[in-house]
């Protein structure tokens, strides 16, 4: 294990002592150093800027008021005095351009160092392998070592124990020799030494010989047990150191994927808000349900005793008259036996006269009242009987009620189990959702974090970000990097700012500057054009004279040449003649008519090149400044995709380290969202939220997640429902499809049992007419005939 895991360990310790960690952080020191630095040179440049501007407000003052004073009184003073104050505009607008061009060089360098620095720093540390899986093996084997290093700990104690055992045991066979080498020494004249004494003797010598084997093979163990104990000392302090290393590696990739974790945490949070919302909809529906259930509950209890009381009043009213009749009927019973047994002593006891009886009464009077007892015992059985039917009907209504009650009591009983268990339930659910306070804590959490990602006002950003040093440096002195990363921010915003201010007094002076340069080719064509035709008009209008002869012959007149002013206007033409010689004063009054007509010819000729090479320069310079505002428009939409990257990584600075830096990490965020916030700046956040919308990548995530968890049968169902229901046309399309297909199946089923129905019909109703001769089939008819005549099976 350790020939694997050696080499790992090798390289991982090339590489990090190629890391160089003390020259890097050497060079963050002197980093920092240059920093303070130029922030105070910057400061210090800020403040002669503040100057120079109030020194440029001053004289754009003065300015106004000298054209104010010109426009009053033009006064050769006020011209010298609006002259002057011009020129020390002009002066101020150089030294001012030239002071904002050197502080936003400054403030370039800063950035590109600050950028090659960060850059190089990423790269290196991108470069290191991950030591995460080679301390993982190592720490196993470090365990592993120090579970064999406990094991020989304890074999060497036990085999210290043995070897001062067998010390002890040396020491006794050692004396014992000494003892019987004495005895030897003392009974050596004697010849009587036995021949056991001598074996004992040889016995103990090998004994003790290997005893002395066996301690020294044990003194090199216990080297060898020191050896390892030095190598497995020096192992856990490599492991311990690249430990610690590792756990300050996994403590930044901790840092880094926090953000990701709270994400997680936030969505979390929602989810179980949505949870609880639903949970508590659901109890009070539940409690709703239950409290109802409990009203009708008790309503059917309270009619079910009203019930079971009147059944029990009825019921005993009727045993009560049950009682009397059947009381009355043994009454009427027991009568009747005397009234049969005395009967039948009359009849045992007659006499030829009768006499009369006991009680006073005949024979008749005693059937009668027999008769009438009878006709009354009937009458009361009849009763009796009816009102047996009575109690049973009562009985079978007050059961089937009974039961009916019974059957609804269970049913309520068990929509109040179901109600109890989903309120216990509900209940376990309430229990196991998040608490209050956490929920509260996640919400301010989330509040923050939303102020964070969208860059909510906040107090601190009047501060100016180069000035706010002191205490706030202190704090945040606390963490480097959290530092670094707000001195990265406020370079970046104020470098944002300054090239916005750079680019428009750039865009300014370019076009002061070709106006200049515009205003002066003008200038110079046309002071050309006016020196050439005067020239021209001097020569057209200038008539020879007797007298002006005389001088002009004194001179060396020169005529003009048409070819020349033409090759000078025309490069590409042939080159001029050579001028012909002078004439003579005869031949020069013969041409002064020609020469009339022929220079006012040539300074139309000349007006009308000069207007033809003007009209060729503007379409020149238009199709400059066509190809330099294509060229502008592509730099401006490439400068708009690198402001876009810079905000990217300015957010992603700003939301690096975040937790720790929550006091300080906003400060870029404070520092465009002030009073004074610059629009290029809200354009380019505007930009940047637009391309990363959170919710926008996780609702089409989770579209995407829930596509990919389909089967292919609903994918298919999904992506054709899609595509007919996307758009108008085909939504009415289906409609138009899918009434066309039911009312053809109507009509189609509709047909089939018309057709069914008639097949057996039409046979009755032509049974009646005769047999008719079949018609002779002809060659071309015989196998449609054929055809016609094959039976069909039903």
């Amino acid at each position: 294990m350790t020939d694997a895991i050696l080499p790992s360990l090798e390289a991982a310790v090339e590489d990090w002592n190629g890391f160089n960690w003390n020259e890097r952080l050497a060079e963050v020191d002197i980093f920092l150093q240059q920093t303070k630095e130029v922030k105070e040179q910057s400061l210090q440049a800020r403040k002669n800027l503040a100057e120079i501007t109030k020194q440029l407000k001053r004289s754009v003052k003065s300015v106004e008021t000298t054209t104010f004073d010109l426009k009053k009184e033009a006064n050769p003073e006020s011209v010298a005095s609006s002259i002057k104050s011009m020129e020390s505009l002009t002066k101020e607008c150089r030294v001012t351009v030239k002071s904002y061009q050197e502080e936003i060089d400054n403030l370039t360098r800063r950035c590109k160092t600050s950028e090659s620095s960060y850059v190089s720093l990423c790269q290196a540390l991108s470069e290191q392998s991950e030591p995460a899986a080679i301390l993982a093996s190592a720490l196993q084997h470090i365990h592993a070592q120090q579970a064999q290093m406990t094991q020989l700990l304890s074999t060497v104690e036990h085999v210290n124990q043995e070897l001062q055992s067998q010390e002890t045991m040396n020491v006794s066979y050692r004396k014992e020799i000494a003892s019987l080498q004495k005895s030897k020494s003392n009974s050596s004249g004697n010849a009587g030494v036995g021949k056991a004494d001598r074996e004992e003797l040889v016995q103990l010598r090998r004994e003790v010989a290997e005893y002395e084997i066996e301690f020294r093979s044990l003194k090199n163990q216990d080297i060898t047990i020191r050896r390892l104990e030095a190598r497995i000392a020096e192992l856990q302090t490599v492991g311990e150191e690249h430990l610690k290393e590792e756990l300050e590696k996994h403590k930044e990739e901790l840092q880094e994927s926090e953000g990701r974790k709270v994400a997680e945490a936030l969505e979390r949070e929602a989810a179980m808000e949505r949870k609880v919302q639903t949970l508590e909809l659901q109890l009070q529906a539940e409690r709703a349900g239950r409290e109802a259930t409990q009203g009708a509950l008790l309503d059917a209890d309270e009619g079910v005793s009203q019930r079971e009381a009147a059944w029990e009043a009825q019921r005993r009213i009727l045993v009560d008259d049950a009682e009397r009749v059947r009381e009355s009927l043994q009454t009427a019973t027991r009568e009747r036996d005397e009234l049969r047994l005395k009967m039948a002593a009359v009849s045992e006891n007659t006499t030829p006269e009768p006499s009369p009886p006991s009680g006073g009464l005949s024979v008749s009077d005693l059937i009668l009242e027999r008769k009438a007892y009878e006709a009354e015992v009937a009458e009361l059985s009849e009763t009796a009987n009816m009102l047996r039917e009575e109690l049973r009907t009562k009985e079978l209504q007050v059961m089937d009620e009974k039961r009916i009650s019974q059957v609804k009591l269970s049913n309520l009983e068990r929509q109040v189990a179901t109600l109890s268990f989903d309120l216990s339930t509900a209940q376990s659910q309430l229990h196991s959702a998040p608490s209050q306070a956490l929920v509260d804590n996640m919400k301010r959490e989330l509040r923050i974090l939303k102020r964070l990602e969208y860059n909510a006002d906040d107090v601190d950003t009047e501060r100016d970000p180069e000035i706010a040093g002191g205490n706030a440096g202190d704090e945040d002195d606390k963490d480097l990097e959290s530092v670094l990363v707000a001195k990265l921010r406020r370079a970046e915003s104020d470098l944002v700012t300054e090239r916005v201010t750079r680019t428009s007094l750039i865009e300014d002076i370019e076009t002061l500057k070709k106006s200049m340069l515009d205003a002066e080719k003008t200038n110079n064509a046309l002071e050309k054009l006016v020196a050439s035709l005067e020239r021209d008009l001097e020569r057209a209008i200038a008539t020879p004279s007797a007298a002006t002869s005389r001088k002009q012959s004194e001179h060396v007149l020169v005529e003009e040449n048409p070819a020349t002013l033409e090759h000078i206007l025309d490069p590409n033409a042939a080159p001029p003649l050579p001028p012909p010689p002078p004439p003579s004063a005869r031949s020069q009054s013969e041409s002064e008519s020609q020469q009339d007509d022929h220079s006012v010819a040539t300074i139309v000729m000349a007006q009308r090149d000069r207007l033809r090479a003007r009209c060729e320069a503007l379409e020149a310079e238009r199709d400059s400044f066509k190809r330099e505002l294509q060229g502008q428009v592509q730099a401006s939409e490439h400068l708009k995709t690198d402001n876009t990257k810079l905000y990217e990584k300015v957010r992603y600075l700003q939301n690096y380290n975040k937790p720790p830096s929550s006091g300080h990490g906003t400060a870029y965020s404070r520092s465009i969202s002030a009073g004074d916030r610059d629009l290029d700046l809200e354009a380019l956040e505007q930009r940047y939220e637009a391309s990363v919308d959170p919710f926008r990548q996780f609702s089409k995530a989770e579209r995407q997640r829930k596509l990919n968890e389909m089967s292919p049968m609903e994918r298919t169902v999904f992506i054709v429902a899609k595509t007919f229901l996307a758009t108008k046309e085909m939504r009415t399309a289906l409609f138009f499809y899918v009434v066309a297909m039911h009312l053809l199946v109507f009509i189609t089923t509709y047909h089939w049992s018309q057709a069914a129905g008639c097949i057996g019909p039409n046979k009755d109703y032509l049974s009646h007419l005769p047999p008719t001769m079949p018609k002779p089939v002809t060659k071309e008819e015989a196998p449609v005939a054929g055809a016609a005549a094959i039976p069909t099976t039903d």
